[in-house]
């Protein structure tokens, strides 16, 4: 059965090739309700312009159960998609998503959830772990399938993993794999920029997405086949200062 939803975008991944679906983002998003939402497949770059969301736009999506057994998995009808608006303050996005950050990854994981916020007492560090980059001769293979209507656009490899270290305020240290596309694009940025754009870009998260001066949540999700395999899909980093003016009321 098809249901129309109203939901805030938190989540997009780097894309990723497949075989079924061309190339996909991992989207996630919270209802007005306050549900959480993975949205697969979701063929991003290849949507009209007038659907191409980004980050705490609000849309409306005609979505279906997906049959993958995690209950925040949804398949959406992309053709449906409409953005409503985008939620630019801080303070209005907290409405949505405070009420669902975990104080611990087993907190989330006890409450039967795989994808949620989960409060970080602090991340450690950023490390670039490099990797091939060239894709494996079936990705190739696959990147050669000519469209029906549009011309395949260009997918760059990024030659490397980005993991964070991190501890939820259970105290627990976690070492995570980072799917979030903004550290991807924000290599992709820096290395033109840079002699050294790994090392710039650890200082950029260190020093200000994951600094003491905001307060982070980590939105963790985890693997479809591996489900103990959790992942950095994307955070949620207010100011400090907002949360605690928020709290004096």
């Amino acid at each position: 059965m098809t249901t129309n939803e109203q939901m805030l975008i938190t989540v997009r991944t780097y894309p990723t090739i497949s075989a079924a679906h061309l190339e996909t983002v991992c989207t996630g998003a919270i209802t007005i309700e306050g549900h959480w939402r993975r949205l697969y497949p979701v063929p991003l770059r290849y949507l009209d312009d007038h659907r191409q969301f980004t980050t705490y736009d609000v849309v409306s999506v005609d979505v279906r159960l997906a049959n993958d057994g995690r209950p925040e998995s949804r398949r959406p009808d992309m053709g449906s998609l409409k953005i409503l608006r985008h939620v630019s303050e801080w303070r209005n996005r907290q409405d949505w998503i405070k009420p669902t950050i975990h104080a611990s990854l087993q907190a989330m994981v006890n409450a039967g959830h795989t994808l949620s916020p989960v409060a970080a007492q602090r991340v450690i560090d950023i490390v670039a772990e490099p990797v091939s980059s060239d894709w494996s001769p079936k990705q190739k293979e696959q990147l050669k399938q000519e469209l029906m209507f549009d011309e395949r656009k260009p997918l760059e490899k990024v030659p490397y993993d980005f993991r964070v270290r991190w501890i939820d305020c259970a105290g627990v240290e976690h070492d995570s794999l980072v799917l979030a596309w903004e550290i991807y694009q924000t290599w992709r940025n820096f290395r033109s920029k840079y002699a050294n754009p790994v090392e710039e870009l650890r200082q950029k998260f260190l020093g200000d997405v994951f600094s003491p001066r905001r307060t982070v949540s980590l939105f963790m999700g985890n693997h479809s086949r591996f489900r103990d395999r959790w992942m950095v899909c994307g955070w949620y980093n207010p100011p400090t200062e907002i949360i605690n003016e928020q709290s004096l009321f």
